[in-house]
Parts: C-alpha cells; sequence; structure tokens
C-alpha cells in the first residue's frame, strides 16, 4: 500500500515562536489543499503578492523566523514538488527575482533556502517548492544565532 504524502507537515511548524502558525496548518490540514497553490494562497497567507513571474510568485512570509529583518517566500506558482522538475527557464526567473528583491531593499547578504521533496527529510512545513529569502541582523556581542529547521539528524 502507498504512503499518502503529506501535503502539510504540522510537526515542522515549531521553528520558534510564530504567533498562530500551527494553529493555520490545522485549518488547512482540514481543508484538505495545498496553501502554496496558487488558487489557494490568499485563504490563509494574507500578505500580498509582492512580485509575479511566468514561474514564482514572491511574497512576505506571513510568519517569519524569529529575529529575521526580511523574510520572503519564493513560491512556485505550479504545484511542482521537487526541483528535479525545474527547467532552466525558471531557474532564470527565480535568479531574477532573487536579484529584484536584493535591489529593491539593498541588501548586502541573504540566506536562500530552497525546499524541494519531503518534509519528513527537509524539515518544510509546505510539500510545494518554494525557496525563503531570509536576512538578520549583522552580526555583533550582543546578537544571536537565527534558528531554521532544515532537516533532521540521528
Amino acid at each position: 500500500m502507498a504512503r499518502k504524502k503529506k501535503r502539510v507537515d504540522i510537526g515542522n511548524a515549531d521553528t520558534g515562536v510564530r504567533s498562530n502558525y500551527s494553529d493555520t496548518l490545522a485549518e488547512i490540514i482540514a481543508d484538505g489543499f495545498c496553501p502554496f497553490c496558487e488558487a489557494h494562497l490568499t485563504k490563509h497567507h494574507k500578505n500580498p503578492i509582492l512580485l509575479k513571474g511566468k514561474y514564482w510568485l514572491v511574497t512576505k512570509n506571513a510568519w517569519p523566523y524569529e529575529g529575521a529583518r526580511f523574510h520572503f517566500l519564493f513560491i512556485a506558482r505550479s504545484h511542482v514538488e521537487n526541483i528535479e522538475s525545474v527547467k532552466t527557464p525558471m531557474w532564470q526567473e527565480l535568479q531574477t527575482l532573487y536579484k529584484k528583491l536584493v535591489r529593491i531593499h539593498n541588501l548586502s547578504g541573504a540566506t536562500l533556502l530552497l525546499r524541494s521533496g519531503e518534509t519528513g527529510l527537509t524539515g518544510a512545513s509546505v510539500n510545494h517548492l518554494h525557496a525563503h529569502l531570509v536576512v538578520g541582523s549583522k552580526r555583533t556581542k550582543k546578537t544571536t544565532q537565527m534558528r531554521a529547521t532544515i532537516g533532521f539528524k540521528k
């Protein structure tokens, strides 16, 4: 018997205090849809779409990682779960949109984290190809590291 893939993995939502994120994921699971598919995105994600291309849309993360100055999501417009499905034009557009955000927000450094495949391996909450662009503060003696789940260790 084939195991049913999870669209949403609420177990991966505990990356620090993030408002009502777990509650929202529980509602999405009950509704039974992919929250990143464009037809459903605005039901629970209230931030506006900032940039839109043929393959990707960009928005601010509604539940940013604790301590992030900026936290954007690049979401594949079609339901793609794995990076292996991405063709060259889609990669190029991701780079173009990334460069626009860097220019618009005058970013001198950022982390780009791409979520691809099974949430039980990646630590993602949603099984839909997406990338996080996260910018923290400059390291000083008074700052601490930001935390994000990127997978699991034995």
